[in-house]
């Protein structure tokens, strides 16, 4: 049986103002399309839906924006895990219809598909978190490939730690797994693959830590539902989309531990990260790291956080003597300050609740 319905489901992101969304879920042959009106929000409770389906052990959140090919390749990933009680949620930003027909063709009830017209991958983030089933939430990129064993793996780190809140797993480049420089950057030739942690030690962190040396990014972190309580959701002006550009995971992770939630590094979870790019575009990508750097660190160095301060400190001396990978000091130091000058209003810029 074919059939297609139209409900309404209200999104409301930072503004909270309704924004419009569409969402699939694939239940055998039977697909679903769910198509947000500001006009009018109520003709079909939402939560009906959900009933038909158990609740899973995790929700796996995936956003995406204009890599087609790539996203679909995360999804096939993720469905071949050798775990299988879970649910994908991807939240598509696209400006186009490529990754909804890319995978429109896959018949998995595990599958949600969330379109949207908002911009910005935090707020692609907290509209995943809401739509989530489950009570534990993970989180990869659509340029990232998952290892069949990735959620067998987390699992394994919430059972070893029964009482944190948190689990991050280690990335590797895709296609290149061994050229991994400096910690969290591969180099292959002239093209380098951020965004990655290839550490083989596992750690537990209770108290603040640089997040990108010690655990990692968004591409491979996954949270108790429960911590957004604690913490509040992702701040929709930072990240990729926003006039930050990036640093929405940076902060997140930092705030948690700010608070003394207990996080997990473990190179168990194993993703592989495609995201190489040439020496201008991996220039253009540290200039914006140092931006974000500074607008996420500055809050907390006010707040007298000594490491927020110190990092602050040393970040600023590494790119006055030109040692950032920049090519240019005063480039670098234009990127820092326009960050330093944005940093204090998140000092009372509030979160969006869960």
């Amino acid at each position: 049986m074919n059939g297609t319905m139209g409900v309404y489901l209200p999104i409301r992101p930072r503004s909270q103002i309704c924004h419009p969304v569409r969402i699939f879920d694939t239940i055998s042959s039977l697909r679903i399309f769910l198509t947000a009106s500001p006009a009018n929000t109520t003709r079909i409770p939402v939560q009906n839906l959900d009933r038909k389906l158990a609740v899973p052990t995790l929700s796996v959140l995936i956003p995406t924006r204009n890599r087609s090919q790539k996203a679909r390749r995360a999804v096939d990933s993720v469905l071949a895990n050798s775990f299988g009680d879970f649910e994908l949620v991807v939240v598509d930003q696209s400006t186009d219809r490529l990754t909804q027909e890319a995978l429109s063709s896959i018949h998995d009830r595990r599958l949600r598909y969330i379109a949207t017209d908002t911009v910005g991958a935090a707020i692609s983030r907290n509209i995943a978190i809401r739509a989530a089933r489950a009570d534990t939430v993970v989180f990869t990129d659509d340029d990232c490939v998952c290892e069949r064993d990735w959620l067998t793996s987390i699992l394994a780190e919430y059972a070893a730690e029964p009482t944190a809140l948190g689990v991050f797993g280690r990335v590797v480049p895709y296609g290149n797994p061994g050229s991994v420089k400096w910690g969290t950057i591969g180099q292959s030739g002239d093209m380098f693959c951020p965004a990655v942690h290839a550490s083989m030690e596992r750690a537990v962190f209770e108290a603040p830590a640089i997040p990108h040396v010690a655990l990692g990014g968004g591409n491979n972190m996954s949270f108790r539902k429960e911590l957004f309580r604690k913490v509040g959701l992702f701040h929709e002006t930072l990240g990729p989309g926003s006039r930050v550009g990036t640093g929405e995971d940076t902060e997140m992770s930092y705030r948690i531990l700010w608070h003394r939630c207990k996080l997990v590094y473990s190179p168990r979870p194993l993703v592989h990260h495609d995201n190489w790019l040439d020496r201008p575009q991996f220039i253009q990508m540290l200039k914006v790291a140092m931006r974000a750097q500074a607008a996420v660190f500055l809050p907390y160095a006010l707040r007298f956080d000594r490491l927020a301060f110190l990092h602050l400190v040393r970040t600023g001396w590494l790119l006055l003597r030109n040692r950032m990978g920049i090519g240019s000091s005063l480039a670098g130091l234009a990127y820092f300050a326009s960050g330093l000058a944005r940093g204090p209003r998140y000092c009372f810029l509030q979160t969006a609740p869960l």
